[in-house]
């Protein structure tokens, strides 16, 4: 099939997959559909290892200082945690934004890397998050592995045949070589995610590096190293980012002002926090929220003309 011809039965697809706006589940493990008719408020916090694809509409995913908007032609490949700002940028009534985003198990693209060609793959260091264009064979792919919800009887047999095919479409793509790259060297970012994990769930506390090198069970040096190939930052400001993201969340999402938000995060002192703040977003706490309701604003408005 021609890949506009594939983009069209998916965007159908989801008239029987997800009918309703949000988000909904799927029966394949790991898989959701996402359907809005207007632009969405800022979301803030962890996407996990994923592919992010867009139907129809446009997302935008900011990263620290770099900004990915994507729309149908380019799906975007997170292979390991990250502290995110994500939302839709392009959607309306008539025509919805449609997303599908598909969970990514490690040890399953470490078990495909076993059986697979190495001559068919690129060379590249471990990179969290990258964006690439759509190919006709991945959305041939993800289109019979969406068809099984249809399927229920079938799924059994289907789903893990086809999710090994999603992922052969992945790591044979343009910047599949980071997710091998991942998958295939335990020692370093398999430590680096062990400290990722601990990080996600105790941002709220100090720890030295030289725990957090126990951690990851290598020494400090090599803990850098690998973690800022991943993650493009060293430990302390990924534990930042956590904090500046979960802070932002708080004020844009429950109307905290900037020092309570600061508290709540582990900063100590309000001001250091608006340093640190302006540093990573450019703008000021208050300024910054504003900025996003005030964008989120015009895009609803827009949408709705």
């Amino acid at each position: 099939m021609m890949i506009d011809s594939l983009r069209q039965s998916l965007a159908s697809g989801f008239d029987r997959w997800a009918p309703d706006g949000g988000a909904t589940a799927s029966r394949v493990p790991g898989l959701s559909y996402h359907r809005y008719t207007s632009p969405t408020v800022p979301y803030v916090g962890i996407m996990d290892a994923s592919l992010s694809l867009v139907v129809a509409g446009g997302k935008r995913v900011v990263l620290g200082g770099h900004v990915y908007d994507y729309g149908s032609r380019h799906f975007l490949l997170t292979s390991v945690d990250l502290p995110v700002t994500a939302w839709v940028t392009q959607a309306t009534p008539a025509e919805p934004y449609l997303g599908i985003l598909l969970r990514i198990d490690l040890a399953a693209v470490r078990a495909l890397l076993a059986e697979v060609d190495h001559g068919q793959l690129g060379t590249a260091m471990p990179l969290g998050i990258a964006s690439a264009e759509v190919t006709p064979d991945l959305l041939d792919a993800l289109f019979r592995l969406c068809r099984l919800d249809e399927r229920p009887g079938e799924a059994g047999l289907f789903v893990e045949p086809l999710q090994r095919e999603v992922l052969y479409r992945l790591i044979t793509s343009p910047i599949g070589a980071r997710l091998c790259a991942l998958a295939s060297n335990e020692n370093g970012p398999g430590g680096v995610i062990r400290a990722l994990d601990w990080l996600r769930l105790n941002f709220r506390e100090r720890q030295s590096t030289d725990a957090l090198a126990g951690i990851a069970r290598m020494g400090v040096s090599t803990l850098h190293r690998h973690f800022k190939a991943l993650t493009t930052m060293s430990p302390i400001q990924y534990r930042k980012q956590l904090q500046l993201n979960e802070a932002r969340r708080l004020m844009i999402v429950d109307g905290l002002d900037a020092a309570s938000a600061a508290y709540d995060v582990g900063y100590e002192s309000p001001s250091q926090f608006s340093r640190e703040y302006h540093r990573a977003f450019g703008q000021p706490p208050r300024s910054s929220v504003e900025g996003f309701r005030r964008s989120f604003a015009e895009s609803t408005m827009a949408a709705q003309r």
